[in-house]
């Protein structure tokens, strides 16, 4: 792997440079996704190719403009890259805040790993909604977003970006709530799909989507990638509400329903089969991990 054409000695010397003088926080490395990648002086169309990269180099980005990225060549010389030919792979950051509390889900009632202070170093590696996700000792996690400094949130990459489904249904979610409603007191059970004769959590949820259209994914782990995140405090009719309710909230999901409105899902519990609950029920409210939009 090495770079053609042009700055191959001075880019490689330029990398050193830049990694024993950069600042705490900034700091942005993308990997190349493609070989024969090329690297523009200019994006007008005066443009020439100055550099061409392979699949695997790594470049540091310093800003975005258009459809493309600022990459740092060495201390004189940039390049423009389009976007689609890299995959940002981290970005060095800081806490503002101390005693900020780190956690395995993008949300304030999961289980906490740590903690950090203000000015320590934080390596992002995506954000989901208002949460930074990050590598923290070697474990994906989140941290929320005001307490992170960050030189260009721009390029963070949208975590789980590749990984949403989110419906075309452009009807309103009364309807679906409204279907849901008509199986209040089918049975729960396990594996069930039926919802007259018996459903679990995630099967009573993918198929009151179905009835309008909506792919679900089959169990409440899976299901939770199915739409976008959302903060519990931003909840609308319609959501899909998660929780660890195989014990200790470890942040595991385990459990499913779906938001109707005035702090409450219908979902399928164990004991009770298809019913309504309150988020505010200690039980919920002790368990409850994250809630996704499958919605537009």
């Amino acid at each position: 792997m090495s770079i053609r054409r042009f700055l191959t000695f001075t880019f490689v010397c330029g990398i050193f440079l830049m990694l024993t003088m950069s600042n705490v926080y900034g700091q942005t490395l993308a990997l190349v996704n493609k070989d024969d990648v090329e690297i523009w002086d200019e994006l007008d169309d005066t443009k020439e190719i100055i550099a061409t990269v392979d699949e695997d180099e790594e470049l540091e980005v310093i800003g975005t403009k258009d459809e493309c990225y600022i990459v740092l060549l060495d201390d004189d010389n940039k390049g423009y890259v389009l976007k689609e030919d890299l995959n940002i792979k981290s970005m060095s950051a800081v806490s503002t805040g101390d005693r900020v509390n780190i956690r395995v889900e993008p949300n304030t009632s999961c289980k906490v790993l740590g903690q950090v202070n203000r000015n320590d170093s934080l390596t992002v590696t995506g954000k989901t909604g208002s949460w930074y996700k990050i590598n923290y000792n070697n474990q994906e996690a989140y941290i929320f977003g005001d307490y992170v400094k960050i030189l260009d949130d721009d390029v963070v990459p949208v975590s789980y970006k590749e990984e949403v489904k989110v419906s075309s249904y452009n009807g309103n979610a009364d309807e679906i709530i409204a279907y849901a409603k008509n199986f209040i007191g089918t049975p729960y059970r396990y594996g069930g799909t039926d919802l007259n004769r018996g459903v679990d959590c995630s099967g009573f949820t993918q198929q009151v989507m179905k009835n309008f259209g909506i792919s679900l994914s089959r169990s409440s782990s899976t299901q939770a990638n199915d739409g976008y995140y959302v903060a519990k405090s931003d909840l609308q009719p319609g959501d899909l509400v998660f929780f660890d309710t195989s014990g200790p909230n470890n942040g595991a999901i385990s459990h499913v329903g779906l938001y109707i409105g005035n702090n409450s899902i219908i979902h399928a519990e164990c004991s009770r089969g298809v019913t309504i609950s309150s988020l505010s029920e200690t039980y919920y409210a002790t368990r409850y991990v994250k809630a996704c939009r499958v919605l537009k």
